[in-house]
């Protein structure tokens, strides 16, 4: 009899222990590392926000300048519209290689579409470039307090060699005058060709509601050649604002100063074809004022 008690007291126990100790492996994954995905997962993440907090409270937060209310993002309707067109005296267009392709060689001998050889080939305009702007204001008055010529190198590269297209063609008066020298490393508008006062220092030009604006720039290089972009600075109700000036026709801004040689010369004919110059003469197509030691 007591054998068959203790028998059963341990039977009892026995049971117990294994409702009670069950294996771990019967727990959910959820539930045995649901704290520590919550910690590795959520500690980053809380850091990360913090910090980008921190970062826009010292202002280091990504944007090295205020976008505009409008105007400084595709999204917006631009406070005003600026118009740029290239105004060619007659002179001639470098191009960095030779004419090659069958396609430009057939434009410019049956006087097709030049404008498009040279947007293809990265033409730039020889000694001196001519661009007109119009302003044009929108609802409310502004003050443009500054175009900024914005160089694609840091440094003037070599004149442009390789094809010289030289063309007639017409320019209009302009209305306010601006001049750049691009041989220099920081280019800026001045207010005459040969002045050294910044023409931004001490002017403005104030846009008021749908008025327009005509101003002609001029941008020369003798000993280099430069593509750039230009930014026009504007204040509008106290605050500061941006507003790049696109490129004429869909090119670019670009200048170059005249090289001695050239691989190959064409001058515009008057049936408005282009007709290859046999054997050119060095120099022959510079201005007479820098024809000297040539």
């Amino acid at each position: 009899m007591r054998n068959r008690t203790t028998l059963r007291t341990r039977t009892a126990r026995t049971a117990r222990t294994a409702r009670t100790t069950r294996p771990e492996s019967a727990e959910p994954w959820w539930k045995r590392h649901g704290r520590g995905l919550w910690i590795g997962v959520g500690l980053p993440v809380v850091g990360a926000v913090l910090t980008a907090v921190a970062l826009q409270l010292v202002g280091l937060g990504g944007e090295s300048e205020p976008s505009a209310a409008s105007g400084d993002s595709d999204g917006d309707a631009a406070p005003f519209t600026v118009t740029a067109r290239q105004e060619n005296e007659e002179g001639c267009t470098a191009l960095p290689d030779k004419v090659s392709a069958p396609q430009d060689r057939a434009e410019l001998v049956s006087g097709g579409d030049v404008n498009a050889v040279i947007r293809r080939n990265d033409g730039a305009r020889a000694g001196e470039l001519t661009v007109g702007i119009t302003f044009e204001g929108g609802a409310r008055s502004l003050t443009i307090t500054s175009i900024d010529i914005r160089p694609k190198s840091p440094k003037p590269q070599m004149p442009l060699s390789g094809t010289l297209l030289c063309e007639p063609g017409a320019g209009g008066e302009p209305k306010i005058q601006l001049y750049a020298d691009m041989d220099d490393p920081e280019p800026v508008f001045r207010t005459g060709e040969n002045a050294t006062q910044r023409y931004f220092k001490d002017k403005v030009i104030t846009l008021r509601p749908g008025e327009q604006v005509n101003l002609s720039a001029i941008f020369r290089a003798e000993e280099s050649s430069r593509a750039f972009g230009l930014m026009i600075r504007y204040v509008q109700d106290g605050k500061q604002h941006t507003l790049p000036a696109r490129a004429p026709s869909g090119g670019r801004y670009a200048v170059t100063g005249y090289a001695k040689r050239y691989g190959v010369v064409y001058r515009g004919s008057a049936d408005g074809g282009y007709r290859r110059v046999e054997k050119p003469q060095p120099c022959s197509w510079l201005p007479a004022a820098q024809r000297e030691g040539c």
